[in-house]
């Protein structure tokens, strides 16, 4: 049986286009929203060296306000930041993390975010994780391969331990699957990916089923 399953946070176990999308909706109108997250995605995936994500953040806020020829002040930096790290877990997220921990599968995230922001997403849920690694604990940002090669490390998986779990073939299941890593796409918006999962508690089937089968 796999060991473990290494998770996306945010987009696949939270709600984070809830929670930015009406911070970004509010203060530039919601035909920003998807204009803020194509930066997000511009923004990791072009970094040369580390900066924290909560300014990653407040920049693509800026640049989308200014898109939408809206005023900007200062503060709407840790705005964005908070209402980010307070993104709200999915429905299936706490039943489908609770069926992993009865059958004894190691829980690990790999995060494009830091510590401080994702203690706040994370509280009350502790206890349903074993391992978090951030960008700020690896220096580097998904979707480079060093970031999950690092956090494999980190973890002290091998890549054949492992399944990783992610919404997003762009930030995340294209990379590790380059890397061999089993790569399962959990549809939170429709991206086109094999296999594909609607739900945690599906993963926790299909992890049981492969069990019985070896």
């Amino acid at each position: 049986m796999v060991k473990a399953v290494t998770f996306d946070l945010y987009g696949t176990l939270v709600d984070w286009r809830s929670s930015i999308g009406s911070m970004v909706s509010y203060l530039a109108g919601p035909d920003y929203i998807d204009y803020f997250f194509q930066c997000d995605l511009e923004s990791v995936s072009s970094l040369k060296s580390y900066k924290p994500y909560s300014q990653i953040l407040s920049e693509c806020l800026r640049r989308t306000i200014e898109r939408a020829s809206k005023p900007w002040k200062d503060h709407y930096g840790e705005a964005i930041a908070l209402s980010f790290a307070k993104s709200p877990p999915f429905p299936d997220t706490i039943t489908g993390l609770m069926g992993l921990k009865r059958i004894g599968v190691m829980i690990a995230i790999i995060s494009n975010t830091e510590r401080r922001l994702i203690n706040i997403t994370l509280s009350g849920l502790e206890n349903l994780v074993d391992m978090v690694v951030t960008a700020e604990d690896t220096g580097i940002y998904k979707p480079n391969r060093e970031a999950f090669e690092r956090a494999y490390k980190i973890l002290g998986l091998e890549y054949s331990d492992a399944i990783h779990v992610s919404s997003y073939p762009q930030y995340d299941l294209e990379t590790s699957r380059s890397l061999g890593i089993r790569s399962i796409h959990l549809n939170r918006y429709g991206y086109k990916w094999s296999p594909s999962i609607s739900n945690l508690d599906e993963l926790v089937e299909t992890i049981r089923r492969d069990a019985v089968d070896a």
